[in-house]
């Protein structure tokens, strides 16, 4: 039997201490009541984590992916954090823990109004520690050779550096690396631009204004830019020309779009995938929390299987919709994405290049 694609997920685990139908959200030095108190499992990258592996649940073994999650914990969360990812199918045995510290948290203020605020201790994620991973690896006869491995920031940004070097190493298997930049730092734009370690970075609109800002900062705006091209592609295709990086941009209710950096040799920069959503009937909409997770998980599981580049679009995209019709940040009502992903509409403007796999896509590309 063909062993399946291994995924790594380097990042968060936060628990989501959340306070619902409060009776207003409190000024300063006020008390209100809530209705109701809920200890949630939480984080970007445990999420991120979940729906890689949930994407896969119509799929035979054969054809899914085993997603390793790393993070960092207090040990007296253990069996409720960890727990929790192995009843979804994701491997946790080289989580890290942290004496004296607390685990992530989140404290979330629902009023009945659906309006919320977030206060976030980091916790134990400020301590994950690439040394300790690499470590691990390197006392391995037997470690695993990832297809793909995923960062986000909320984690120390240099940890994931360390982290996705070592899994890029082998040429001869390599390993396609994504990095979520979210929550936005602008203080992390020029680092995370021109880090030569990460071959995709995943971003929402406010995302790559952000990113844009920090290019415009030091160099002058392209001179014959397109006046039909939108904002947010206009962002996404400077941030992938200036970083030699794809940049994949989700849209919320717009779709998606996936931006190659400028083809070898051409030097043509304005190609791209775009995808639609999902068409939800009123009243369908739940929440949508857990949806850019999902888009992420999905998009990454695809390209971990090699799926068609514009499968891979159509299921993150049905991913990301399908998790706004349940509610909290981890959504399993993804698992059904890929039969639903047919009615996701996918455009490509390089004929050539619309039927490339994802990992023939990301090997035409590398530098």
């Amino acid at each position: 039997m063909r062993a399946a694609p291994k995924v790594l997920v380097f990042g968060s685990v936060n628990i989501d201490v959340v306070f619902h139908a409060c009776a207003k959200l409190p000024s300063p030095g006020e008390t209100v009541s809530c209705a109701s108190c809920s200890r949630l499992n939480g984080g970007k990258g445990a999420n991120q984590a979940v729906a890689c592996a949930t994407v896969c649940g119509e799929l035979d073994d054969e054809d899914g992916v085993d997603v390793d999650f790393v993070g960092c914990l207090s040990a007296k969360d253990d069996a409720f954090v960890l727990g929790a990812l192995v009843e979804r199918g994701v491997e946790v045995s080289k989580c890290q823990f942290e004496s004296g510290v607390e685990t992530g948290t989140a404290c979330v203020l629902v009023d009945t109004q659906a309006e919320n605020c977030i206060v976030v201790s980091p916790g134990a994620n400020n301590c994950l520690s690439a040394e300790k991973f690499i470590k691990a690896m390197d006392s391995m006869s037997d470690a695993p050779e990832y297809a793909c491995a995923l960062f986000q920031l909320e984690t120390p940004f240099d940890e994931s550096v360390a982290v996705a070097e070592r899994v890029r190493r082998d040429e001869n298997n390599p390993c396609v690396t994504f990095l979520n930049f979210s929550p936005a730092k602008p203080e992390l734009a020029g680092a995370v631009l021109a880090c030569e370690h990460i071959d995709c970075l995943v971003v929402n609109e406010t995302e790559a204004k952000v990113l844009c800002y920090y290019i415009e900062d030091i160099e002058e705006e392209d001179e014959n830019e397109d006046d039909e091209e939108d904002e947010s592609s206009y962002y996404a295709r400077r941030i992938a020309k200036f970083s030699d990086k794809f940049v994949l941009l989700t849209r919320g209710a717009a779709g998606s779009s996936l931006h190659p950096p400028p083809m070898p040799v051409t030097g043509e920069d304005k190609l791209y995938y775009m995808t639609g959503t999902l068409h939800l009937n009123k009243g369908q909409v739940v929440d949508t929390v857990g949806a850019g997770d999902a888009f992420v998980g999905a998009f990454v599981s695809s390209v971990a299987r090699n799926r068609l580049i514009t499968d891979a679009m159509s299921i993150a995209s049905a991913a990301g919709t399908l998790a706004c019709t349940e509610p909290g940040a981890r959504p399993r009502a993804i698992a059904a994405a890929q039969s639903r992903a047919a009615s996701v509409e996918t455009l490509c403007t390089s004929t050539e290049l619309s039927t490339c796999t994802t990992r023939e896509l990301f090997k035409r590309f590398d530098r």
